[in-house]
């Protein structure tokens, strides 16, 4: 079967329904009934071959040369309807961007797909990871970090008369001269030591709680700090060094993981929880790598589209047989 052309596509029906499928997919924003009504979609006839006309001309698109002066009128009016698709695309993006610019305006470090770390004022190093962020108060007695979104890596600089103290929501993490981490995801907050202590309180009216290295907490917006398993002083915020290290971990919950150090999101096809657990030992400035030796390991085949989208699902023999 030859490849599908990379020439611009009849405007029918089905192309127009494979464009905005392959829109949808760039957002990010499909759930898993989006992604069983895309499954669908895809065995009805012509479509899947019409899905990857649309998928090579959207690659094609950033390089495309200059056309001649000498077009038919018909090509014209299809290609006007594509640069009218590319502004949607644009504008939709601006439009789900939106709280990433209201990010953007509070935080004074944000890191992207790659870790980051920085200096604090007062000499103290944070280490942000992917995608997290951080807004910076600093005073005369005051040495006050807010965790706006992520995970971040602290290691503190006593100071006698300033305590510091990482704010996330009601909560707070005040170093007691420590090496330490903590990360917010949804209105989940957990904290965890590597040296030293910290003491950590969910909301104002609760009392501290006291952990030390090894020790780890939890909390949920509102709730009361409960503290977590042990777990190994090295194993600590290990994404700081580029390693992934999980113990029996849901291949979902890698998926996740690596979703942090990718630039185009990761989609789930079906049901991935009769996998069994995996021990991960991953390299985090590899994603790409990472996500193919997770798919090699777990019987998992990767499809992958432009805008850096990744299609994973399970292959039939890496799942259970049905009795």
């Amino acid at each position: 079967m030859r490849p599908p052309s990379s020439s611009v596509p009849p405007e029918t029906p089905v192309a127009q329904q494979a464009r905005d499928w392959l829109l949808r997919l760039a957002s990010g924003a499909m759930g898993e009934p989006d992604m069983q009504a895309f499954e669908q979609w895809l065995l009805l006839p012509g479509h899947r071959h019409a899905f990857e006309r649309q998928r090579v001309l959207w690659r094609s698109l950033g390089a495309r040369p200059q056309t001649s002066v000498v077009l038919q009128q018909p090509v014209r009016r299809t290609q006007r309807r594509w640069s009218a698709a590319v502004a949607v695309l644009m504008l939709f993006c601006a439009v789900m961007s939106a709280p990433e610019l209201a990010l953007r305006l509070r935080a004074d470090h944000r890191a992207g797909v790659a870790i980051r770390h920085v200096s604090l004022p007062d000499g103290s190093t944070a280490v942000l990871d992917a995608g997290a962020a951080i807004a910076v108060h600093y005073g005369q007695a005051t040495r006050r970090i807010e965790l706006l979104r992520g995970r971040a890596w602290f290691e503190v600089v006593p100071q006698a008369g300033a305590p510091f103290r990482i704010t996330v929501g009601e909560g707070v993490v005040e170093d007691i001269s420590t090496a330490f981490v903590v990360s917010r995801e949804g209105d989940r907050v957990d904290t965890a030591v590597e040296q030293g202590r910290v003491r950590v309180a969910a909301r104002p009216d609760q009392g501290w709680m006291y952990l030390q290295a090894g020790q780890a907490a939890a909390w949920s917006k509102r709730g009361v700090a409960e503290r977590g398993a042990s777990l190994a002083p090295d194993h600590v915020a290990a994404w700081r060094r580029g390693e992934l290290l999980l113990e029996n971990a849901a291949v979902t919950q890698v998926l996740s993981e690596l979703q942090r150090y990718r630039p185009g999101h990761v989609f789930v096809r079906g049901d991935l929880s009769a996998l069994p657990p995996i021990n991960a030992a991953l390299r985090l400035d590899q994603s790409e790598q990472a996500l193919d030796a997770l798919a090699a390991g777990s019987g998992l085949s990767v499809t992958r589209l432009p805008f850096g989208i990744a299609i994973v699902q399970a292959q039939e023999d890496a799942l259970p047989a049905r009795r």
